[in-house]
């Protein structure tokens, strides 16, 4: 089966999980003998044999003053130039399904264009961009998403992607929340993990030889919405009570870095590494004790704690969005978002209590979600539904 993929970015143009996401998705496709293509955004203009990138100021968006990015949210809606160039591909290419993630820099004409051009359409949900241009709802800001000016965005967006034939996510959450406001009526609708890392590649790596105090480590965007400097702040007062011997290895950059970093001061137990590939990632959680994930927003289904999962590392976040139902699947801690009591607590649970972390690894260890890459090539091929 000929497939093309739509996301706003892709590698080398990486922000967070969803181009990951894309990524692992391409991989998973071809080892399983489907022809992929790849349509996304980059500063320039520029095509491989595989992947052809739209010139979009996108990647670069959150450094523009608020006034210009409303204007070219605006643009996003009616952006024709991109949508005849992803009509030009699709032409020259003819897919037999073309799979969307997050158009918001393609343009939302797109879906549209899929459905005039009668290409079977899946969309693959990550955020509520449909229900508000930030992509974002922030615990205890929960009405942003319900004032007058995101129904309106609501009502345009839903009518310009209508019910594409599936809608993919990885979490029944958000899901619920698109369904509550009308999205998708005629869809198809799915609840499947984004992917989900190979289990024997970390256990073939597994590394006994660690020392004796207990590594708490933090992987993600440093930005407000992601609660790091709560995290932070929590663990100088949980290492201070009674002496506890841990560390906290905080991977990832962010607009909130160096404010992090005066927070931090010259505590040596807190470690800043900035950015890692993958592997990296995989040996940092493969010597951690546990992961952090201390989110202020409402999450979808964090690629991060699918990786902790792969890991059987135990896993502490916020109770909030999908988060919620992963950890109910997978065993892991979880706080009210925000709540330093409660985060001090788990911590010193995971310190006090090593039969609890051997718990959580037993229940991930038999964690087994539906694989993507399987169920998405069943229902393509059940054309019965379309």
């Amino acid at each position: 089966m000929k497939i093309i993929i739509i996301n706003n970015l892709y590698a080398p143009w990486i922000r967070g999980g969803a181009e990951r996401v894309v990524e692992k998705t391409v991989v998973g496709l071809e080892k399983a003998g489907h022809e992929v293509f790849v349509i996304a955004t980059a500063p320039k203009e520029s095509r491989t044999d595989k992947v052809f990138y739209l010139p979009s100021i996108f990647y670069y968006l959150e450094k523009y003053p608020l006034w210009r990015r409303f204007f070219w949210h605006l643009w996003d809606m009616i952006n024709f130039i991109n949508r005849a160039e992803v009509k030009k591909i699709l032409q020259e290419k003819k897919p037999d399904l073309v799979i969307t993630h997050n158009l918001q820099g393609i343009g939302l004409l797109v879906p549209g264009l899929l459905r005039k051009m009668k290409i079977k359409h899946f969309h693959t949900l990550h955020d509520i961009q449909l229900l508000h241009p930030s992509g974002l709802m922030i615990w205890g800001k929960e009405k942003i998403v319900e004032t007058f000016p995101a129904r309106v965005y609501q009502k345009i967006t839903r009518w310009l992607f209508g019910s594409p034939a599936a809608i993919i996510s990885p979490s029944q959450w958000l899901l619920d929340e698109h369904a509550k406001r009308g999205f998708f009526t005629g869809s198809t609708k799915k609840v499947l993990p984004n992917f989900f890392p190979d289990q024997r590649s970390f256990s073939q790596k597994k590394n006994e030889t660690r020392n004796m105090e207990h590594e708490f480590l933090y992987v993600g965007q440093l930005e407000p919405h992601k609660g790091v400097e709560f995290l932070v702040e929590t663990f100088l007062k949980f290492s201070d009570e009674r002496n506890f011997k841990a560390g906290l290895t905080i991977v990832g950059s962010g607009s909130r870095l160096e404010e992090i970093k005066k927070i931090v001061g010259d505590n040596k137990k807190i470690k800043i590494l900035g950015r890692k590939n993958p592997g990296e990632i995989e040996e940092l959680m493969l010597n951690a004790d546990c992961l952090i994930v201390p989110s202020l927003c409402y999450e979808n289904s964090p690629t991060v704690i699918y990786e902790a999962i792969a890991a059987q590392l135990p896993v502490i976040a916020s109770r909030i969005g999908g988060i919620t139902e992963l950890m109910a699947a997978a065993g892991g801690l979880l706080i009210e978002p925000g709540n330093q009591e409660e985060l001090l607590k788990q911590l010193k649970l995971i310190f006090t209590q090593p039969t609890e972390s051997d718990r959580i690894r037993e229940q991930e260890a038999a964690y087994q979600p539906l694989d993507y890459i399987t169920e998405v090539t069943a229902l393509a091929a059940d054309n019965t539904k379309y």
